[in-house]
């Protein structure tokens, strides 16, 4: 039996190693010479730079994975303050509640605000159809839990629109939880182990670190071989790809998508047009990522803590910040801080795609203006725009969904963040999963 995996990603990456570890022969096509997707570090000057993740929660998978590629010496762990969040309310930071419960004694909420989170215990639970993240917590919570403590993660998880993200699909745990037990508070209770945080952790040399442990053990991964062609011939697949001077045609027995959908969609034009049309009504708000480094000492409002959201309600010109300096040592100089800044997605796509140095400009100014920040102009800033960031959990995404399910009757996979969940510990996770959901394929399986 033979794999084709087409796209070096980190879902890619980690099911290509997990197939290798079970002996199953594989060939990964990358069209570019990096890899990684949307893990980027850049090493600017003094300054280490993420373009896209900038840390890792601590899973099951991801210690096995770590332990496995011996990179424990390049493990990174975020400062005690990675525990302090904060919310832009009424133009001010406040610091976010640790876990569901503080809200109770947290000085953000009046008692009354209180009184209606306590009161979601009591709550029926509701099965509805295309409810979104906005809409349920509003239900279940209230107006003022909804647009200070939840909807301000959805643009830094998803760069998406609270009002339009699928809470079944962007938080399945938490609507299961509803489900399950009548009430988000109850299961809480029930399965409070399952949701503490873990620790959060990266790499001396940047995220780039795991997908180039993960690449450099493959065996069969090609990279600047780009796919331009699948077919499909007496139950197998045609892969035929481009490399620098050569093309080559291969057979395979099994397909693995592991593209953002709106590539994958152009392969399947032909093959599986109800999937590819499927897969481009996908969307991916362009969002941009900004980073602007200041003197330690002309930050008034130092930060002291992993960052802080703005709700759309605030009106702020970015989505959030992640302090950087403050989580990880080695971003900067120690003299200095180091911004992370996001710009744009679902909510205000055309702030994302502003000309740079007039996005660099309104980053800084509203910088200043939260942290008190005594100089006319930073000391570094850069800013990376991505196009196609990450894929919208709304109503567009349920029948791609239902389609990919389907064809895997058909020996065509997927292996992809608008798939398996936007974290890297979901994409790692679902790749294992799938090395042996395709392991049962094997004929000396089938007949055993």
């Amino acid at each position: 039996m033979r794999v084709a995996i087409i796209g070096a990603g980190i879902s890619g990456l980690a099911l290509a190693y997990y197939l290798q570890k079970l002996g199953i022969a594989y060939d990964l096509f990358e069209a570019g010479s990096h890899v990684g997707g949307n893990i980027r570090t850049l090493k600017v000057h003094e300054y280490l730079l993420e373009m896209g993740p900038n840390s890792l929660q601590s899973t099951p998978e991801l210690k096995d994975l770590v332990r496995e590629l011996k990179l424990e010496r390049e493990l990174v762990y975020a400062s005690s303050e990675n525990e302090h969040r904060y919310v832009l309310r009424d133009g001010i930071y406040t610091k976010l509640p640790s876990s569901p419960f503080s809200l109770l004694s947290s000085n953000s909420f009046s008692w009354k605000s209180k009184y209606r989170i306590l009161k979601e215990k009591d709550i029926p639970p509701a099965d509805i159809d295309y409810e979104t993240v906005a809409q349920f917590f509003e239900r279940r919570f209230g107006g003022k839990m909804a647009a200070y403590t939840v909807s301000p993660f959805m643009p830094g998880l998803y760069a998406g629109d609270p009002e339009k993200l699928l809470v079944k699909k962007a938080l399945p745990k938490i609507k299961e939880l509803e489900m399950r037990y009548g009430s988000v508070l109850k299961g809480l209770v029930h399965q409070k182990s399952s949701f503490v945080r873990q620790k959060t952790f990266s790499f001396s040399k940047g995220m780039k670190t795991l997908p180039k442990a993960i690449a450099e053990k493959l065996i069969s991964l090609h990279l600047d071989h780009r796919v331009e062609m699948i077919t499909r011939n007496q139950g197998k697949y045609i892969v035929s790809c481009a490399s620098p001077g050569d093309y080559d045609t291969e057979e395979y027995n099994l397909l693995v998508l592991a593209l953002p959908a709106y590539k994958a969609a152009e392969l399947l034009q032909y093959t599986f047009p109800g999937l590819s049309a499927a897969m481009q009504n996908i969307h991916y708000p362009p969002l941009s990522v900004v980073h602007t480094v200041y003197n330690r000492k002309d930050v008034t409002h130092y930060p002291n803590g992993s960052g802080a959201l703005h709700p759309a309600l605030e009106s702020a010109f970015a989505t959030g910040s992640v302090w950087s300096s403050s989580v990880f040592d080695g971003r900067c100089r120690p003299h200095e801080v180091l911004f992370t800044t996001f710009v744009g997605g679902s909510q205000a796509p055309e702030k994302a795609l502003m000309r740079q140095p007039q996005l660099m400009q309104r980053v800084h100014e509203e910088l200043s203006a939260l942290h008190s920040i005594a100089t006319e102009k930073p000391n570094f800033q850069h800013a990376f725009l991505w196009q196609h960031s990450i894929p919208q959990y709304d109503m567009h995404i349920e029948d791609a969904h239902t389609l990919a399910k389907d064809l895997e009757q058909e020996g065509l996979f997927i292996a992809s963040n608008w798939q398996s969940g936007v974290s890297v510990a979901n994409c790692i996770h679902h790749a294992k999963e799938l090395a042996h959901k395709i392991n049962l394929k094997r004929p000396h399986v089938l007949n055993s």
